[in-house]
């Protein structure tokens, strides 16, 4: 399923501000390219903001920290290595 930018954000719960903040700040990758200005987002996306409210909100954690973790849980998923 892809979305748009404002389509993620209603799916999340997430402002569009702030989904914009999380993409400069490295939180959010960017999604596909379909045009200069304009970008499609897919389910990963929308788990990882999930990821990223329950670390805030419930957990309490900086973004500092929430990065740290997200490249954390990420590089060991890339890696093969992640926990079952």
């Amino acid at each position: 399923m892809s979305m748009r930018i404002s389509e993620l954000s209603a799916a999340s719960g997430v402002s569009l501000p702030t989904l914009k903040f999380y993409l400069r700040e490295g939180l959010l990758q960017p999604g596909k390219a379909v045009a200069r200005n304009q970008a499609l987002y897919n389910e990963g996306h929308l788990r990882r903001l999930r990821l990223i409210r329950a670390l805030t909100e419930v957990g309490k954690l900086s973004l500092r920290e929430v990065k740290a973790v997200l490249d954390a849980v990420y590089e060991k998923v890339k890696a093969g290595t992640a926990l079952s």
